[in-house]
């Protein structure tokens, strides 16, 4: 109860947070709503009692006091109808703000959280609970908290017209809606449980509809005709869900059936009760219609109390999945003492690196130890799976290793920021990333905070080769490329790789990293490229990451790794005369290309 009670209130600071002024004039609005149908009703009595005193009269009695009740009937009849319109936009537009707030924590809190997070099913099913709840639940329980107040403030008002007919009335209106109370929260540990073991499987029937109908999957879709197979699939996810989630609903329907047979009884009652004193005279006709219209409210009001409170318990359980994701950790953080870097001077020393993926037995990187010189080109040779990715993902600090150390300068990079030390480095991806933006745009990327960007830009441009196309494009270097929006232009793998190429090198990083930059590339741009690769690079110290072992050959030192760990380490000519791994890969490669 102490988490839920936090949670609560961590939940009101952030709809504060989002918009003060917004929440301030939704909680004033409210407040006011619950006097207004109190006053309509009072004077409705009053209405229908001057009628009947004119009805009585005779002929040539006076109108004017039925005038003007009408008039003041329909002029609070209206107030509560543009109070009720304007407390509706309020909400809206406060709603709009805590969501674009909420959504601001999550996207926050999503690219500061360490990359090996995306490594675990668990953190998906985290992030998907975190992300249909976080940016309405605060403000629900915000409107619940507020309905419960108005409803509470509105019920006693209305209990206490009650109270001068009969005390049990208003007792009565307690009663009849005490077992649609206890269904809310009964069943509201019951559906949110189940939703969050489902979240796995929601996922699958969400993955599954990508399949179906994103731009990736499409090509192999249709080629292999598989998609009526995937249509299964997601038919037999979904329906997994859905059908079990029914039947959850099914038995509390019935329930609210018997609930809702309680509340007629009461209504049955209390019409009798003042049908009879109706009759007898003890009532007037407007007196009959407030105490009509007061259980009538009161009804409502008592569903909305109870049901406030039974949507804070709900609440209290949702929003928890939100503040689950915002409290995860960050572990790659500076470790103090934190030491200042801004430029590359000596080397990078890895000793004695290992590193094991999350639910893996086996180390990816198994006590690598080497240096980096500053200006020298490396070269990463070896199988596939055999830890090069992995590797440049230690060295630029998007993950952190099992054991081991590198050193930036002879500093511990866990001493460095790992924001500023990341922009030490510049990398290209094997699984870059195609942004569907302008094409200037998209090579600008690499160094989002560089303002005197154009020139670089097309020079970065021509260094990958790219240049040219990007210039005789329909608006040139403005020009929209990807498929996703209009008046865009798509390109071929080989040309977004000289997109990515071109992003890395706009950078004016001392460290380049190139993980199988040219594996998309035609032959042609691909030797001019590394015919030219150190004049491109300009000095930098680089890393390359190729299966072409014409391109590595270029490198001042190879380091080839297997199963996790160096298997030798030279020069191309070096590794040639030791007739090991290298040799027999790259003898293996040359033998091919020259039949």
């Amino acid at each position: 109860m102490s988490r839920k009670i936090k949670y609560f209130r961590e939940s009101i600071k952030l709809v504060w947070k989002s918009a003060p002024g917004w929440t301030f004039t939704n909680i004033v609005i409210s407040v006011l709503r619950s006097f207004l149908p109190l006053l309509l009703i009072w004077l409705l009595k009053d209405l229908i009692d001057e009628i009947t005193r004119a009805s009585t009269a005779g002929p040539g009695a006076s109108y004017n006091n039925v005038i003007w009740y009408i008039v003041a009937v329909v002029v609070l009849w209206f107030l509560d109808e543009a109070v009720s319109d304007l407390g509706n936009f309020i909400r809206k537009k406060q709603s709009m703000k805590l969501e674009a707030y909420m959504y601001g924590l999550l996207h926050a809190k999503a690219i500061k959280l360490d990359l090996i997070n995306f490594e675990k099913p668990e953190y998906f099913d985290c992030l998907a609970r975190a992300s249909r709840e976080a940016p309405w639940r605060p403000n629900n329980i915000l409107n619940n908290v507020i309905s419960m107040f108005r409803g509470l403030l509105s019920l006693i008002l209305m209990a206490g017209v009650l109270t001068f007919l009969h005390w049990t009335l208003a007792l009565l209106l307690l009663v009849v809606n005490i077992p649609g109370i206890w269904l809310r929260f009964s069943f509201a540990d019951l559906l949110y449980n189940f939703q969050r073991k489902q979240t796995p499987e929601a996922r699958k029937t969400a993955y599954f509809n990508w399949l179906l109908t994103g731009d990736r999957p499409s090509r192999e879709i249709r080629l292999f005709g598989i998609g009526k197979y995937f249509i299964s699939l997601f038919n037999r996810s979904f329906l997994k869900t859905k059908e079990e989630e029914i039947k959850i609903i099914r038995k509390r329907t019935f329930i609210e059936f018997i609930s809702d047979i309680f509340k007629a009884a009461g209504v049955l009652i209390t019409l009798i009760f003042i049908a009879r004193k109706t009759i007898s005279g003890s009532l007037t006709l407007g007196q009959m219609a407030m105490f009509l219209l007061a259980f009538r409210q009161g009804m409502v009001y008592i569903k909305d109390l109870f049901g406030s409170l039974a949507g804070l318990y709900e609440d209290s359980l949702y929003i928890g999945d939100t503040f689950e994701f915002l409290n995860l950790k960050e572990t790659i953080v500076a470790n103090p003492p934190v030491v200042e870097l801004s430029d590359f001077r000596k080397n990078i020393l890895v000793d004695n690196l290992s590193f094991t993926y999350p639910g893996n037995t086996e180390k990816t990187i198994n006590n690598i130890s080497f240096e980096i010189k500053k200006g020298e080109i490396i070269a990463l040779v070896g199988p596939n799976g055999a830890g090069k990715s992995t590797l440049v993902r230690i060295l630029s600090r998007l993950y952190d290793p099992d054991s081991g150390i590198v050193k930036f300068d002879g500093n511990d990079i866990k001493n460095i920021d790992p924001e500023k030390y990341r922009k030490l480095f510049s990398v290209v991806f094997q699984d870059f990333m195609l942004y569907n933006l302008d094409a200037g745009e998209n090579i600008r990327l690499g160094d989002i905070d560089e303002e005197k960007a154009d020139e670089k830009i097309k020079l970065s441009a021509s260094e990958s080769g790219i240049h040219d196309l990007l210039n005789n494009l329909p608006n040139g270097y403005s020009t929209v490329i990807g498929n996703l929006f209009d008046d865009s232009r798509e390109l071929s793998w080989g040309e977004w790789q000289k997109i990515a190429l071109a992003r890395a090198l706009f950078r004016d990083a001392p460290v380049l990293i190139l993980d199988e930059p040219s594996s998309a590339l035609d032959a042609d741009t691909e030797y001019d490229i590394f015919s030219r690769f150190r004049e491109i690079v300009k000095g930098r110290t680089s890393i390359l990451i190729s299966h072409r072992f014409t391109n590595v050959s270029l490198a001042d030192k190879i380091i080839v790794l297997d199963k996790g760990a160096i298997a030798e380490t030279g020069t191309h000519d070096e590794l040639m005369k030791k007739k090991g791994i290298y040799f027999t890969m790259y003898t293996k490669q040359s033998s091919r290309f020259e039949k």
